[in-house]
């Protein structure tokens, strides 16, 4: 009975450790997803802003709108306790 009292113990501590490692790996893919999607955003800002052919109320709506895209993006951060690098 002691035998497989440990191997079950045993048993339990690999599989939590695998469990742990599954969702490391998961916080990092949503870490880089969530990123990638950052620097995008911050791209279409920088692309609105140099287009000489938009008005400045298109713009201006534009960005805003992005605006709320990057906020979204760090909240859903915050919610995954995953600390982005504002780009």
């Amino acid at each position: 009975m002691s035998t497989f009292l440990r191997l079950s113990t045993y048993l339990l501590i690999i599989i939590l450790f695998f469990n742990r490692k599954d969702n490391f790996f998961k916080l990092m893919n949503y870490r880089e997803d969530l990123e990638i999607k950052l620097q995008k955003v911050t791209l279409a800002m920088q692309e609105v802003l140099e287009d000489i052919y938009k008005t400045d109320h298109e713009k201006q709506r534009i960005i805003s709108k992005l605006v709320e895209f990057k906020e979204a993006i760090f909240l859903k951060g915050t919610e995954l306790n995953i600390e982005l690098e504002s780009v």
